[in-house]
């Protein structure tokens, strides 16, 4: 498997291309902004985009949707069902406060497949499932794939959910610290510890790290 991390937007999205060995199929992941940047790399690689999955609703992680799907008509687009009404809606998603884009309003198109939990996505043979962490968002997502290859260890694409020592926001309307503690807690700290944690902002760490040093979680 091959991962592309591109920070994108003007809070530095985590948006990541994956691949995997033996073939151009590609998924991508939060495209929060600079569609363009994301595409040149596309064409770059000669990739084929399939899926844009969206980890949670939030404008930030959904800006480049449009472009995306207008530059690759075939991709589709998965969100967590309890999400997908913050697509199209800049209230819904707050883009529509000027903490994010500084203001400027973020329409997506709705999403051609709605997740839930349990469900997988393929890429060239890499299954990722989806763990449904709500508390940041009503939807939110991580996803988790562990067929790797040569003994390398799972990934976990945490979204919003969990950072390096940190969590996500829960202060925004739809939020619940309780419910998003809980997921981590339950959902993701029973993971492989070698899993490595890919997040939705900031740098990449793993299970063992957060359950032992992140201070908003005890265990």
């Amino acid at each position: 498997m091959r991962i592309q991390k591109i920070n994108v937007g003007p809070l530095q999205v985590c948006c990541y291309i994956v691949t995997g060995n033996g073939s151009s199929e590609a998924m991508i992941i939060d495209p929060g902004a600079d569609a363009e940047t994301i595409i040149a790399f596309i064409k770059d690689k000669h990739l084929i985009p399939k899926f844009i999955v969206i980890t949670h609703g939030h404008g930030d992680h959904i800006g480049a949707n449009a472009r995306l799907k207008e530059a690759f008509p075939d991709i589709q687009i998965c969100v967590h069902e309890e999400d997908q009404d913050m697509l199209p809606y800049p209230a819904k998603n707050l883009s529509i406060l000027a903490a994010f884009y500084g203001g400027t309003t973020v329409r997506s198109p709705s999403a051609d497949r709605l997740l839930k939990d349990g469900d997988t996505v393929t890429i060239d043979g890499y299954t990722f499932e989806v763990i449904h962490t709500p508390g940041h968002t009503p939807g939110g997502i991580c996803l988790y794939s562990k067929n790797q290859e040569n003994g390398q260890p799972p990934v976990l694409f945490s979204g919003d959910t969990l950072f390096k020592e940190g969590i996500g926001r829960t202060d925004f309307p739809g939020c619940s610290e309780k419910k998003l503690i809980r997921a981590i807690k339950e959902r993701l700290f029973v993971l492989d510890e070698k899993t490595i944690v890919y997040p939705g902002h900031g740098p990449s760490t793993t299970i063992a790290e957060e359950k032992k040093y992140n201070p908003f979680v005890t265990t």
